[in-house]
C-alpha cells in the first residue's frame, strides 16, 4: 500500500502546481510522488511495526526504553560496535539527506530554515518513539537518542550541500509563460484533471444513490417473499433495480460533468478550469466536435461506468477496465494525445 497511498497523495500536490503554472513537466511530477514517497516512508519505517501484545511487551521491557541523553555516546558505540556502531550513524545521517535536498532544492529553504525543519521532523519521530506514538501503544518501544536527533539534522544539512551543488550543475528550469488555458496537455495533467472530474461525479452519484435506497427502504412494506411493497399495496416490487442505481446516477453525473460542461465551456471540464487546461486539443464545428465530444464519452463514461458495475460485484470487470486506462495513459504518454484527438 505505500506506493499506492503516496500515489493518492500525490494528486493534491499536482493539481495545485497544474493550477498554478497551468502545465508541468514528467519529470516534475515524479520529482513530486517520490517526494511523498520519501516522506510517507520516513515516518512509517521509523515508528512501524509496533510490537505484537502490547501489555506482554510493555511488561516485559519495562524501563528497557529509557530516553538517551548523552550527546558524546556515539563514541562509546562506534569504540564497542565497531564497524556497525559507525553504519548506525552514518545511516541516520543518509536518512535525512533527501530531506535536506527537497527543502532546499524544491521548497526553496534558505539554510536556517533547513537545519530548524531537519531537527524538527527528527525530534517528533524521536518524541513519538518515546511516547507510544503519542499514547496509540501504551509504552516506548523503541528509544530516544539524543544522537539521532544530532546524526539526522546533520544528514538534512548534508542534503542541503548536496542540493546547492546539484543545482550548480542542473540549474532549475523556468517555467514557461502562462496561457489563458493548455490546448495540448500531457498525460500526467489529463489523469490529475479527470480524476478532479470523477470526484465531482462521486459527489452527485453516491449521495443520491443512498439517499434513493434510505427512501425506499423507508416507504416501502417488506413482504416475506423478500419484495416490498408501495403505496397502500398498489405496487409490488423486488430489489433488483436497487443494482442499476450506482451506474444509471453515475452515468447521468458523467453526462454533466463531462460531456455538458466542456461542451459549453470551451472543451473545458470543472476539473480542467482548476488545472487551467480543455479536452478540446483544436478548434471543431459541427460534426466534426459531435463526432469528438460522442466518441470520448462513449469511451471514457462505459469504462466509469463498468468500474462501478464491478466494484464489489465482478473483479475480472475491474481488472479489464484497469488496464483499459493504463493503456490510455501509456497512448497519451507516447503518442502525446487521446484516439479521440485525431479526429480532424
Amino acid at each position: 500500500m505505500w506506493p499506492i497511498l503516496s500515489a493518492v497523495l500525490t494528486l493534491p500536490i499536482l493539481a495545485g502546481l497544474y493550477h498554478r503554472h497551468h502545465r508541468m513537466k514528467l519529470l516534475s511530477a515524479g520529482a513530486a510522488y517520490l517526494t511523498v514517497l520519501y516522506v510517507l516512508g520516513l515516518i512509517t519505517f521509523t515508528l512501524y511495526p509496533m510490537p505484537d501484545d502490547p501489555e506482554a511487551f510493555c511488561a516485559a521491557n519495562a524501563g528497557q526504553f529509557a530516553p538517551q541523553l548523552d550527546p558524546l555516546r556515539f563514541i562509546s558505540d562506534i569504540q564497542n560496535g565497531g564497524l556497525s556502531g559507525i553504519l548506525q550513524l552514518v545511516m541516520n545521517v543518509v536518512l535525512f539527506m533527501p530531506l535536506g535536498f527537497v527543502l532546499t532544492r524544491w521548497l526553496r529553504w534558505r539554510w536556517w530554515a533547513v537545519l530548524i525543519g531537519g531537527f524538527a521532523v527528527s525530534l517528533f519521530i524521536e518524541s513519538s518513539q518515546l511516547s507510544g506514538f503519542w499514547g496509540l501503544y501504551p509504552c516506548a518501544y523503541r528509544q530516544f537518542d539524543v544522537n539521532d536527533l544530532m546524526t539526522n539534522t546533520l544528514g538534512a544539512m548534508t542534503g542541503l550541500a548536496v542540493a546547492v551543488l546539484f543545482g550548480k550543475w542542473v540549474p532549475m528550469a523556468h517555467m514557461p509563460e502562462r496561457s489563458e488555458y493548455n490546448e495540448h496537455p500531457g498525460a500526467v495533467h489529463r489523469l490529475v484533471t479527470f480524476i478532479i472530474d470523477m470526484v465531482f461525479v462521486a459527489l452527485v452519484y453516491v449521495p443520491l444513490t443512498l439517499l434513493v435506497t434510505f427512501l425506499f427502504y423507508w416507504a416501502a412494506e417488506p413482504l416475506q417473499n423478500g419484495d416490498f411493497m408501495l403505496f397502500g399495496g398498489h405496487l409490488t416490487v423486488g430489489v433488483g433495480w436497487l443494482n442499476f442505481l450506482a451506474p444509471i446516477g453515475a452515468s447521468l453525473a458523467f453526462l454533466i460533468f463531462e460531456f455538458l460542461i466542456p461542451l459549453g465551456h470551451k472543451g473545458r471540464t470543472l476539473g480542467g478550469m482548476y488545472t487551467h487546461m480543455t479536452i478540446e486539443t483544436k478548434p471543431r464545428k459541427g460534426i466534426a466536435r459531435a463526432v469528438f465530444y460522442i466518441l470520448r464519452t462513449l469511451i471514457m463514461g462505459a469504462m466509469v461506468v463498468m468500474v462501478i458495475i464491478g466494484f464489489g460485484h465482478n473483479a475480472h470487470i475491474m481488472h479489464y477496465t484497469f488496464y483499459g486506462f493504463v493503456i490510455l495513459f501509456l497512448f497519451a504518454v507516447f503518442a502525446h494525445r487521446m484516439p479521440w484527438d485525431f479526429v480532424p
